[in-house]
């Protein structure tokens, strides 16, 4: 077991720093078991884990998934939706997007959002429904519930759940739950790798790590770049050379909010400007998608030209320079009748 003397921490603190040593795999692979429940060991070994990880003497299992094509559409259905719950958390990271916190607002799915949801995206295998949040695992039986649903109701396709990872036992039984074994997650970079955030808890990390060894492709690592969007930028305690946004927006799918709202940008989800706003819950599918496709055509046309001629990223002028933009011009919402 890890013991709390200075000599033992000494030894651990060299043995992890030399990289690729006996010392450092033989901490790796039986230190963390002598050290469940023992808070000043796992502090210690949490940051010298982070730090390796940052410096690359430790490698990370999990992988970056390559992104998929844009803003496709085929026959009125995304072939991608985003399903946000609200942006209750348990972290309060100070770069994120969505303003998450313990405090943060929370809403459960319903049928409504589901049937929603399934009229909107594609059904079939290439068709992608993504959870985030606020973190999924802290409702997981209403996530579960939700998989099961669209499931039963025929979506083929691809689910993904976007979690911090540090409930990895209920992350793990969200992943378990789909009758299809099509569901698997993304985790937060920053917290998976501790860069920038405290890493999570060292027995979280390698529950998650040991699965996705056993079943490669299941979970993966959210991307590395810095948005300003949320809570923004600066400060920023991570790496320098994370990447950073560009004038170009990354064109991401749209938002089904349990608020009822559908919203253009899951960055910006809880920004409620009129420029976001594709329509509700209740009206037709084929007009929200129109609208989606408005908004993407005003972020090549007005937005992104504003963000070269003023040098700033595009989700700074989103998010602090909406007012000197047009709204795009969307089509007026046909109710769907019940």
């Amino acid at each position: 077991m890890f013991r709390s003397s200075t000599q033992d921490k000494s030894a651990v603190c060299q043995g992890l720093a030399a990289p690729n040593s006996y010392a450092q795999n033989a901490i790796v692979e039986s230190l963390i078991e002598g050290n469940q429940g023992y808070s000043q060991g796992s502090i210690l070994l949490s940051t010298l884990f982070g730090q390796l990880y940052q410096q690359g003497s430790l490698t990370m299992v999990f992988k970056e998934r390559a992104s998929r094509a844009r803003g496709v559409v085929e026959e009125h259905r995304l072939m991608e939706l985003h399903l946000y719950p609200g942006n209750q958390c348990n972290r309060d990271c100070d770069f994120c997007t969505v303003f998450g916190t313990p405090k943060g607002w929370y809403t459960e799915y319903t049928a409504e959002h589901l049937e929603a949801t399934l009229n909107s995206v594609m059904l079939h295998a290439a068709g992608t429904i993504k959870f985030y949040g606020g973190e999924p695992t802290l409702n997981h039986d209403n996530v579960m519930w939700a998989i099961a649903y669209l499931r039963e109701h025929g979506f083929q396709g691809a689910i993904v759940i976007y979690s911090n990872g540090i409930q990895a036992d209920r992350l793990l039984a969200i992943l378990a739950s789909d009758p299809l074994g099509n569901t698997t997650a993304s985790l937060n970079y920053s917290i998976a790798t501790g860069d920038g955030a405290p890493q999570m808890p060292l027995s979280s990390l390698r529950k998650l790590e040991e699965h996705e060894r056993a079943q490669p492709g299941t979970i993966a690592i959210g991307h590395p770049d810095i948005v300003d969007s949320g809570r923004g930028v600066d400060p920023f305690t991570g790496k320098e050379t994370r990447s950073k946004e560009t004038h170009r927006c990354p064109h991401c799918y749209p938002v089904l909010k349990t608020d009822g709202t559908f919203h253009a940008c899951p960055f910006a989800v809880e920004n409620a400007d009129p420029h976001f706003q594709l329509g509700m819950v209740q009206d037709d599918p084929k007009t929200v998608t129109q609208n989606f496709q408005t908004f993407l055509n005003w972020i090549d046309t007005v937005h992104e030209p504003y963000a070269i001629a003023h040098d700033l990223p595009a989700c700074t002028v989103c998010w602090k320079h909406l007012e000197a933009l047009p709204q795009p011009m969307y089509a007026e919402s046909e109710r769907v009748e019940a």
